[in-house]
C-alpha cells in the first residue's frame, strides 16, 4: 500500500521526538515492518533517524539533562546487575569478585564522566571510596562484603542525592 509523504514525515518526526519506532508506527497507522523499512531506506540515503533523534534530545533537553540521563541509565544497569547477582546461585567468593568488578566498572565510569562533567566529581570520589571498601572486603572479609552487598543500592542512592 502506498502512503502519502505526510505519513512518512509524521512517523519520522514521532520517532525523532522520542517515541519508540513501534509506537510511532501505531500512531502513524502503518505496519511496524513498513516503519522499519522507511527508517532503513532513509539511513541508506544519508538521513539517519537515530542521529537526528540524538541531536533532538540534546537540543530539547540540553547537555546537562542528557548527561544526567546517561548517568541514571548506567546506575540503573548497575542496580539491576547487583540484584541479579544477589539472587544468583553461585559461590560466595565468585559473587564477591563479581560485585567488586561491578563496583570497579561503576567507579571508572564515574571518574571518566567527572572529567567530562565536573559536577559529578564529588559523586565520583564517593563511589571510588565505596569501590575501595568493596575491594578491601573482598580480599579480607568476605562475610562483611556479603553483609554490605544488600545495602549498596541504598548507599548509591544516598550518594547520588548528596552529590548528583
Amino acid at each position: 500500500m502506498a502512503y502519502p509523504a505526510e505519513t512518512r514525515a509524521k512517523l519520522r518526526a514521532l520517532y525523532i521526538e522520542g517515541m519508540p519506532l513501534s509506537g510511532a508506527a501505531v500512531t502513524a497507522n502503518v505496519p511496524y515492518e513498513t516503519a522499519r523499512d522507511w527508517k532503513a531506506k532513509a539511513g541508506q540515503k544519508g538521513d539517519d533517524w537515530d542521529t537526528a533523534r540524538a541531536a533532538y534530545r540534546v537540543s530539547e533537553q540540553g547537555v546537562d539533562d542528557l548527561n544526567k540521563l546517561l548517568v541514571e541509565d548506567f546506575a540503573r544497569q548497575v542496580i539491576v546487575t547487583t540484584r541479579e547477582l544477589e539472587a544468583a546461585q553461585i559461590a560466595a567468593a565468585e559473587k564477591a569478585q563479581l560485585l567488586a568488578q561491578l563496583a570497579d566498572a561503576y567507579a571508572k565510569f564515574s571518574r571518566a564522566f567527572a572529567r567530562v562533567n565536573p559536577a559529578y566529581s564529588g559523586l565520583s570520589v564517593a563511589l571510588d571510596t565505596l569501590k575501595t571498601l568493596a575491594d578491601y572486603l573482598a580480599a579480607n572479609d568476605k562475610a562483611a562484603l556479603k553483609a554490605l552487598s544488600p545495602h549498596l543500592e541504598e548507599v548509591g542512592a544516598i550518594l547520588g542525592k548528596r552529590y548528583g
